[in-house]
């Protein structure tokens, strides 16, 4: 049975227009910091061993808005659906839990008591009968108003995420399981994954990194026997062609939640997000792993190396990917580095910083 059904607040609207919801005095979308803290969210609740589905999954801006989240998880049937607000730049500056039911307020509580551990900021709960997506839904649902809508560091969105995560578990009766300690900082000059980081590169990590990383998260349909092919695949392929195979599994995991999204189950193998433009039904599929990859890595060589240089075998492999998926003229050569991926392959700003993270994560696997 599924656990939870996690949306992010605002997005695209279902006339297609999207809603950033509110902006912070800083400028910042409630929507876009809604979707970072429902990444750590996730992960925490993954790694507690809950069953989620989550819009995040889609990409940021890819809500289907109120009543998408709303029809999706009555379709989901989850234990619990949760969709992540912040309040506008002078609203309410701390978690407030809004409810319909008995079972939502405990769980405001719940998920309130785990703020309060972390020393977040932490305000009453309210009933709202009259939300959307609290009186349509058919399961204990909850909208949790973190806190007034700013540009928040990364270590506050986790703790928000971790905060969201433990209370849900806790409400479940599932035991939260902690973050593992974090790892030692890598020395200056050994190689450290960054935004900055070129594609054009030696492998920073070895194979058996990647795979025991992968093989360590939730992975769908691919058994640990696919994981260890897939990571060869890319390996063999991206080396051949002097693009950096790890970040090559680093961009494929981030863009797959770890190969658990939609579009990279068979039958559609999609590794990538290729053509996926959260549209139903809109997505590029491929007859196999070997294709699959040689797509992805043939189009990251393709920003990588502007039109007319590369070597034979980088072009054959652009080659084969552009005629899968044609790219702008004016992309070719735009992302030498992690950095120019964004707003060219993702719109979001924060692209490359959390390949780069993956990247480090599969570094320090072991």
């Amino acid at each position: 049975m599924l656990d939870v059904f996690l949306a992010v607040g605002h997005g695209i609207t279902e006339h297609n227009i999207y809603d950033p919801g509110a902006i912070g005095a800083d400028g910042r979308q409630e929507h876009l910091e809604a979707y970072q803290v429902c990444q750590y969210a996730l992960a925490a609740m993954r790694r507690s061993g809950l069953q989620v589905v989550s819009e995040t999954a889609m990409g940021a801006a890819h809500d289907p808005d109120f009543v998408g989240s709303t029809n999706r998880a009555n379709a989901l049937s989850p234990r619990v659906a949760i969709e992540v607000h912040f309040d506008f730049s002078e609203g309410v500056d701390g978690f407030s839990g809004l409810y319909v039911s008995d079972h939502g307020q405990a769980l405001a509580k719940h998920i309130g008591d785990a703020f309060v551990k972390r020393h977040l900021p932490r305000k009453n709960d309210v009933q709202r009968p009259g939300l959307f997506f609290l009186n349509s839904t058919n399961m204990t649902a909850l909208i949790p108003e973190i806190r007034r809508v700013l540009d928040y560091p990364n270590t506050q969105n986790e703790a928000e995420g971790e905060a969201l995560a433990e209370g849900v578990c806790v409400f479940l009766n599932v035991p939260f399981k902690p973050p593992a300690p974090p790892a030692p900082p890598v020395p200056p000059g050994a190689g450290a994954v960054t935004p900055a980081s070129a594609l054009l590169a030696a492998p920073r990590a070895a194979a058996a990194r990647a795979q025991q990383f992968l093989q360590g998260q939730p992975h769908g349909a691919y058994s640990d026997a696919d994981v260890a092919t897939l990571v060869g695949l890319y390996y063999q392929t991206a080396s051949g062609a002097g693009l950096d195979p790890l970040l090559a599994v680093a961009q494929m995991s981030e863009e797959t939640e770890h190969l658990t999204s939609f579009w990279s189950q068979p039958p559609r193998r999609n590794l990538a997000g290729l053509g996926v433009t959260g549209a139903p039904g809109v997505g590029l599929s491929f007859p196999d792993l070997p294709a699959a990859v040689r797509a992805h890595v043939g189009r990251l060589l393709a920003y990588a190396i502007a039109a007319g240089a590369g070597t034979p075998a980088q072009n054959q492999l652009i080659t084969e990917a552009l005629a899968v998926r044609p790219l702008p003229g004016n992309l070719r050569g735009s992302a030498t580095t992690l950095k120019g991926l964004a707003g060219h392959w993702a719109a979001d700003p924060q692209y490359a910083v959390k390949i780069a993270a993956v990247a480090e994560s599969i570094r320090r696997a072991g």
